[in-house]
C-alpha cells in the first residue's frame, strides 16, 4: 500500500480512535478477569461442565467467546473449534458431549485432558512459535487464547480469512499457511510504521477494520441487488496460494471491430472504478513482487532478494513501480500494469512521467499481468521500448493539460 494512501486511512481513523480507547477500558477489564479466573493451576482442574460451551454462561469455552466477544470474534466457526462442547451435530438433534477432532480421542473425560493440557502448553510456550503452531488446539481458538493471554504480544484478529484479505489489501508478501506467521506478518507492518506503532494491537486491529471492513466475500450474492453486484469486487486469493506463469506473448494487428452499434450512453461512476482499479494495481505489484523475489532466489542470486524496493509504496514520481535486478546485478526498472482479463484484448494506461523515463532507461520493463485476480496470474515481461516501437500496438492519447492563469 502506497504510504500516503495508508496515511489518509490513519486520518481518518484518528477521527474516531478515542472512541475504540474508552470501548476499550470495558473490555480490557472482562479480559483481566478472565485471565485472573484462569490461571493455568485452575485449568488444569477444569470439569466438563465448567469448560465446555452449552453448559451456562460462566463456563471457560462461553466466556472467551461470548463476553470477550468485543476483544476478537471467533463466532464464525462451529463449537467443534472447542475440541469438546455440549449441544446438537448435524442431523442429530441430541444433546450431549461431544468431541470435536479424531486427535481427542472417543472418550469425552480423556479429550478434556487433552484439551486442557494443549491450553496449557499454549500459555506456558508463548515465545516458542514452533509448539504454538504443533499444538492440536484448533487455530481461532488457539488465536482467541494466546491474544486473550498475551495482548501485547498476539493480534486479536483469529479467522484465516480475515487475515488473508488484510494481507492482501495492504499489499504485503506471505509465503506461510499459519494464522500464527500472518498474524504476526501483521503486526511487524505496525511496528514498522512510524504512525501505528505507537498504537496498542487492540487499536491496530479495529483500525483495519474501521478501513477495511470484513472481506467482500462475506456478502452473500443472493442478498444483493442487481445495481449493487456491479461495485463488488471478489476478494483475491491469499497470496502465498498462488502460482504465476511466465508467458511469452506476441502481439497481434490490432482491427477496430466494424459495423459495431453504438451503445447506450451510460455513466460512468469514476469513484467506483478509481478504487477497483486501484485494488487490481496493488495486487498485480504484489503478484510481481512475489515473482522477481522467487525467480531470483531460485537462480541462485538471494543476495538481490532483499535489495528489490517497491518504490511506488513511497514515491509515484519516479516513473516506474519497482526496481528489481537481472541475473548479472543490474538494476531493472518495473512498471507492472494488471487486469482481471484473460490473454487477449486489453488497455494498458501510460503517464507522461511512466513514458519519459522508459525513453530515458534501456532496462526499462513492463509486467502485463493478466488474470490479477485469480489463483494462477500470468505474467508477460516485454521490454518498454520493444512495446512502444511494435506497430501493432495502437497508441492513443487521452488527457489533456490545461495551462490557464486567472485574475
Amino acid at each position: 500500500m502506497k504510504i500516503t494512501e495508508l496515511r489518509d486511512y490513519q486520518i481518518e481513523f484518528e477521527k474516531i480512535r478515542n472512541d475504540f480507547k474508552n470501548g476499550f477500558k470495558e473490555i480490557e477489564e472482562l479480559r483481566k478477569k478472565f485471565v485472573n479466573d484462569y490461571p493455568v493451576h485452575v485449568i488444569s482442574q477444569l470439569s466438563k461442565d465448567e469448560y465446555v460451551i452449552g453448559k451456562g454462561e460462566s463456563t471457560f469455552c462461553n466466556r472467551i467467546e461470548n463476553e470477550l466477544n468485543a476483544w476478537g470474534n471467533i463466532h464464525g466457526s462451529p463449537a467443534i473449534k472447542f475440541g469438546l462442547y455440549f449441544g446438537k451435530y448435524g442431523q442429530d438433534k441430541t444433546r450431549k458431549y461431544r468431541i470435536g477432532r479424531k486427535e481427542y480421542g472417543t472418550d469425552n473425560d480423556k479429550a478434556l485432558k487433552i484439551i486442557l493440557n494443549a491450553i496449557i502448553e499454549l500459555i506456558e510456550n508463548k515465545d516458542n512459535i514452533n509448539i504454538l503452531k504443533k499444538n492440536p488446539i484448533s487455530p481461532m481458538f488457539k488465536g482467541k487464547i494466546l491474544s486473550v493471554y498475551f495482548p501485547d504480544k498476539f493480534l486479536n484478529i483469529f479467522a484465516s480469512s480475515h487475515l488473508n484479505y488484510f494481507i492482501n489489501m495492504l499489499g504485503l508478501d506471505n509465503s506461510s499457511k499459519s494464522e500464527l506467521d500472518k498474524q504476526a506478518l501483521l503486526l511487524r507492518y505496525k511496528e514498522k510504521d512510524s504512525v501505528m506503532k505507537e498504537w496498542s494491537i487492540y487499536e491496530f486491529s479495529k483500525f483495519l477494520y474501521a478501513s477495511f471492513k470484513n472481506p467482500n466475500d462475506e456478502i452473500k450474492e443472493k442478498n444483493l441487488s442487481k445495481e449493487l453486484k456491479n461495485f463488488k469486487l471478489k476478494d483475491f486469493p491469499p497470496i502465498e496460494t498462488l502460482k504465476f506463469d511466465y508467458v511469452n506473448l506476441e502481439t497481434e494487428e490490432f482491427t477496430k471491430e466494424s459495423g459495431k452499434k453504438n451503445k447506450k450512453g451510460k455513466k460512468i461512476d469514476y469513484t467506483n472504478r478509481s478504487k477497483k482499479f486501484k485494488r487490481i494495481g496493488d495486487r498485480g505489484e504484489q503478484i510481481v513482487m512475489r515473482a522477481e523475489r522467487q525467480f531470483l532466489g531460485k537462480k541462485g542470486r538471494k543476495d538481490l532478494v532483499n535489495k528489490i524496493d517497491q518504490i511506488s509504496e513511497r514515491d509515484d514520481s519516479v516513473g516506474y513501480d519497482i526496481l528489481s535486478f537481472d541475473l548479472n546485478g543490474n538494476k531493472k526498472f518495473i512498471e507492472v500494469k494488471s487486469t482481471l482479463r484473460k490473454i487477449g484484448k486489453c488497455n494498458i494506461f501510460l503517464s507522461a512521467n511512466e513514458l519519459q523515463v522508459l525513453e530515458k532507461k534501456d532496462n526499462y520493463y513492463f509486467y502485463i499481468v493478466y488474470e490479477v485476480g485469480s489463483k494462477r496470474p500470468k505474467i508477460w515481461k516485454v521490454k518498454g521500448s520493444d512495446l512502444m516501437n511494435d506497430n501493432n500496438v495502437e497508441k492513443e492519447p487521452i488527457l489533456y493539460k490545461l495551462n490557464l492563469k486567472t485574475k
